[in-house]
């Protein structure tokens, strides 16, 4: 199902950091103990576009539920879960029904056995992008729970991974990454940390990735140089692998696009949070249409995902506009914004 994108409640990501050189903690401090949740105000919502919402349906457009976060400037993590169809919901109900997820639930502690980059912290607008765990990663609370919405991570279309667990990986996985900088590999800024926690990843602010500019832009699309291009994403996936890792996600929405000063467009390989050494476990198993249908092998991370991945998307470039916007849909889906 689909909501109305001209409702102010249409959500959207927006927050931004400045480019400049991360710096590396010279020692890294143990986690703190949470400060008591029992005194939170709950915040005030004043822009549907604050909003992270995932829309969960039936086949015939019934919702389920609708579940949305809310996240404070410092880095407070609010959930709340309602019935109504999302535009039939006002901020003052989206507001009312937050509840505060605890940082023990939504944040990994600072590791003190490896070393993280922290981004640095004069936070603006424009230069970087903010990144977050998707809404479903987060387990509903237990306030949510005794409302009587008793969806899990597993309910709300998750692979089982809670946020903190999916960011930390993330973390741990650019961290290994970004040690070799590659042309065509998102440029990694750090992460953001909190109250002992680590928040959120910084990564450079791109604004398209390619499916969206193939669907959106189709004429604009059709002007690049589709074999420079992907052999630009070629080489990134060909260093991933010359790491032993393998991406396992491969898609056209995992890919960016980077403008130089020419007007040239390149690609940029991004969302590691599938990436993993050959022969590891994974807990999810890449997108719809880029992964080999009855692989018994779809949860361990092969370097052979990725190269089936890569000619499905060679033949995806080619495909007519309604081709490339035919996605096989589950019985019951989620949507998220």
């Amino acid at each position: 199902m689909s909501s109305r994108d001209t409702s102010e409640n249409t959500p959207e990501v927006v927050s931004m950091l400045p480019e400049s050189r991360p710096r590396r903690s010279p020692r890294l401090a143990r986690a703190q103990t949470p400060q008591t949740m029992a005194h939170d105000k709950l915040p005030v919502i004043k822009n549907g576009k604050d909003l992270k919402i995932t829309v969960m349906a039936k086949k015939d457009g019934s919702i389920v539920v609708v579940k949305w976060i809310y996240i404070t400037a410092d880095d407070k993590v609010y959930m709340g879960m309602s019935r109504k169809r999302p535009e039939d919901i006002s901020l003052e109900e989206f507001a009312a029904g937050l509840v505060r997820i605890d940082d023990n639930e939504a944040f990994a502690e600072i590791p003190t056995d490896t070393p993280i980059t922290i981004a640095p912290g004069d936070l603006t607008q424009g230069g970087a992008f903010i990144k977050h765990p998707g809404v479903k990663r987060y387990e509903t609370p237990k306030e949510l729970v005794e409302r009587g919405f008793r969806f899990g991570i597993q309910d709300c279309g998750g692979d089982g991974r809670r946020a903190k667990d999916q960011l930390l990986e993330e973390v741990l996985m650019l961290e290994k990454v970004s040690k070799m900088p590659h042309p065509y590999i998102v440029r990694y800024l750090g992460c953001r940390t909190r109250r002992g926690r680590i928040t959120s990843i910084v990564l450079e602010s791109l604004e398209w990735n390619l499916f969206d500019y193939a669907t959106k832009k189709p004429d604009d699309f059709a002007q690049l140089d589709k074999e420079a291009f992907l052999a630009g994403l070629e080489s990134a996936v060909k260093f991933l692998h010359s790491l032993g890792l393998a991406h396992n996600d491969l898609s056209p929405g995992n890919v960016m696009l980077r403008e130089a000063d020419d007007g040239s467009l390149s690609p940029v390989l991004i969302d590691f949070d599938s990436c993993g050494p050959f022969g590891g476990r994974l807990l999810s198993s890449g997108t719809r249409g880029f992964i080999e249908s009855g692989d018994p092998e779809h949860y361990i991370s092969l370097k052979r995902h990725d190269e089936y991945a890569f000619g499905c998307l060679r033949e995806w470039w080619d495909k007519d506009l309604e081709e490339k916007l035919i996605m096989e849909e589950p019985e019951g889906r989620v949507r998220e914004g």
